[in-house]
């Protein structure tokens, strides 16, 4: 059992809102339904996320890993897609993620298609052996909603361990850890 003691919440700044704030006083950011950010992805972040999902800092985020959480990159590539033809990612620039990083990119967006709302739950399932309660690690870059999206659409589809790294690689790389490459998985198009 994960103890709640390793979760050391990463200090919210003084200009840090809570995602309610924020939705009130920018509601055509995000979808009226889900509550998905839809519009200005790269934004400062809420210093919360909603329930069942966790917010938790660099600390915690490498005691997971550690423990054996799946670690879940969802960096949305800039001005990359999926070849329709393939599914291989045609990805601009290299990433570098997290170690041991499963890299998932655009499935953040806060409207997903039905080729990349399948491939999220094909992936997951793949990586957590189908396990809904296997602790799965979500995040991005630090001021990304993409990573934020994620977790909630994560928690939608009955994950019920699943934490948001709000710092992403810049803040596992402030802290001086090693970040690794890492590939997209391809989307399966048949």
């Amino acid at each position: 059992m994960i103890h709640a003691l390793i979760f050391l919440i990463w200090g919210a700044g003084a200009q840090a809102e809570s995602y309610l704030s924020i939705q009130e006083r920018r509601p055509e950011l995000f979808h009226p339904e889900t509550g998905y950010r839809i519009d200005q992805q790269r934004a400062p972040t809420p210093e919360d996320i909603p329930a069942p999902a966790q917010l938790v800092g660099p600390e915690g985020a490498k005691v997971l890993i550690a423990d054996g959480a799946l670690v879940l990159d969802v960096f949305g590539a800039l001005q990359s897609r999926y070849d329709e033809l393939d599914g291989t990612w045609l990805v601009s620039e290299p990433r570098m993620s997290l170690p041991g990083a499963v890299w998932l990119p655009e499935v953040g967006r806060g409207v997903l298609d039905t080729n990349l709302q399948r491939y999220l739950q094909a992936e997951l399932q793949k990586a957590t052996m189908g396990d809904t309660a296997h602790p799965i690690v979500v995040y991005c870059v630090a001021d990304c909603w993409m990573s934020w999206n994620a977790a909630q659409r994560i928690t939608d589809l009955g994950y019920s361990q699943v934490f948001w790294f709000q710092l992403g690689t810049d803040g596992w790389r402030e802290h001086g850890w090693p970040l690794a490459p890492v590939e997209p998985v391809p989307v399966n198009v048949d």
